[in-house]
């Protein structure tokens, strides 16, 4: 059984004219390459486990009370089999129906996944990358394993109750998924052909038990990963594709919120996701502009008490319980506490995690496939131009720079200014063009701000010089 998504053109490449160049394919994307099967299916019946495709079946083809229906019926011995499909229009789900009659109390549907997706992707090495197994366990958690991460030699079996289980790569899907009362009971994964270290196929499948009467009944997902075509199937089948590795905990939240902001953006102003990119940016900026004004200014008074702080360090080093007292004694003056250092730099690092959760967000985003905005042919693949990473740099250098006007000479932070904008520049110059593009935006977008900051800490008077360890009113009430 093939697959063929018409709303998604392929974009692997092609041989394009007689000199050799290539270029995208512009057919539906196929999801299974010629030869593996949508779904295989073995039979537990007591001792015997019998291979379906070795049985011959009869087809027809009938009308259903949501769309069309394909049955498939034969016999194993004396008892009948089949197997219904019913397909439900516009939503790439197959609901299945198996019923064998007869079957031995303990008898199970053994059903094997893909063994292999096939890419539509430019970049096929990098679509092979991804590919992995994931299943959400009853419990609600959901493990994903990489097809590279499989020994061809060992299976790995999970035996706690799972609700569904997926072959994906980077933008498309096959997931089964049984009904919450009668999960799959086992899962079972094996690696595949190896070459030249790339893994490209597995053995994996799901034993889903028969009832009493013979029957079981899952559900086939064969399409995207679109976030919220998924989120209404429901079972977490959104988070098929779990983001951040080891730090999915934090950045998942933070890539299921970005996504759902650019999606109402996205729905709400109808612009190409380009300018969704652009104007998510601003706002995160504006939205964040309060506290960061808070946190400048904090810094500011962090600045001028730093000559009063010292000098105390310096009068009580050989008592540390009188300095404390000192120190807390000029924070309370000056309404601030020790924290107040910490709480001035957290707000600044506020839209770091929503950086990094664009960054996982980009890898596996379908909505972002393909999508052209302004010179960039596809904000989900990196700039041909290199325009917006030297754009992001030079936006990052320009924020830095502006903003550290009027402050006191700092040889670090002067180096700083200089080799973090490069460092960044060459680390992004191969992600996705559309993360440089908000990254940039964010840089931009901020400048306003960076300017009146160095504006205000312009008119702040210049802290007299400390004399002899003691801060600057004490020496006046000296003299």
């Amino acid at each position: 059984m093939s697959v063929v998504l018409d709303s998604y053109p392929s974009r692997r490449p092609t041989i394009g004219n007689p000199k050799g160049l290539t270029r995208e394919s512009r057919e539906p994307s196929e999801l299974l390459p010629p030869h593996v099967s949508l779904a295989r299916y073995r039979l537990a019946l007591g001792r015997d486990t019998i291979a379906l495709d070795t049985v011959p079946f009869r087809a027809a083809v009938k009308d259903g009370p949501t769309g069309t229906i394909v049955s498939y019926t034969g016999a194993i011995g004396d008892r009948p089999v089949a197997i219904d499909y019913a397909v439900v229009p516009d939503s790439f789900v197959l609901h299945v129906s198996a019923n064998v009659t007869g079957a031995p109390a303990g008898s199970a549907l053994l059903i094997g996944l893909p063994r292999t997706l096939r890419s539509n992707e430019p970049d096929t090495l990098d679509d092979i990358r991804h590919l992995a197994v994931s299943y959400r366990l009853g419990s609600g958690d959901i493990e994903s394993v990489a097809f590279s991460k499989l020994d061809s030699t060992e299976v790995r079996a999970e035996t706690r109750p799972t609700q569904w289980v997926a072959t994906r790569n980077k933008y498309f899907l096959v997931a089964y998924r049984a009904p919450a009362k009668t999960p799959f009971s086992t899962v079972q994964l094996r690696g595949g052909h190896r070459s030249d270290k790339i893994v490209n196929d597995v053995i994996a499948g799901a034993v889903l038990p028969l009832g009493a009467d013979g029957r079981a009944t899952f559900d086939i997902y064969a399409g995207p990963q679109d976030f919220e075509r998924l989120q209404k199937l429901g079972s977490d089948l959104d988070q098929v594709n779990p983001y951040g590795g080891f730090l999915r905990g934090l950045v998942q939240p933070f890539a299921v919120i970005v996504m759902r902001v650019l999606l109402w953006i996205k729905r709400t102003t109808q612009l190409n996701y380009g300018w969704v990119l652009v104007l998510f940016g601003v706002i995160i900026r504006v939205a964040l502009w309060p506290l960061q004004q808070s946190a400048m200014r904090t810094s500011l008074k962090m600045q001028r008490l730093q000559p009063e702080l010292q000098a105390l360090q310096k009068r009580y080093s050989d008592d540390p319980r009188k300095q404390q007292e000192a120190i807390m004694k000029v924070y309370k003056d000056h309404g601030m506490s020790p924290l107040s250092p910490l709480m001035g730099c957290l707000p600044m690092l506020l839209p770091m995690p929503i950086l990094f959760a664009l960054y996982f967000v980009f890898q596996n985003t379908i909505e972002f496939r393909g999508v052209p905005f302004l010179w960039l042919p596809d904000i989900s693949l990196k700039d041909p131009f290199y325009i917006t990473p030297v754009l992001m740099g030079l936006s990052m250098f320009a924020t830095t720079w502006i903003g550290s006007r009027n402050m006191p000479p700092n040889p670090q932070a002067k180096m700083m200014m200089y080799m973090m904008p490069v460092m960044l520049t060459v680390f992004f110059v191969n992600l996705a063009s559309g993360l440089n593009l908000y990254y940039a935006v964010q840089n931009i977008a901020s400048i306003p701000q960076q300017w009146l900051l160095a504006r205000e800490r312009a008119k702040e008077p210049t802290p007299a010089p400390v004399v002899r360890g003691m801060p600057a009113p004490a020496q006046k009430r000296r003299t």
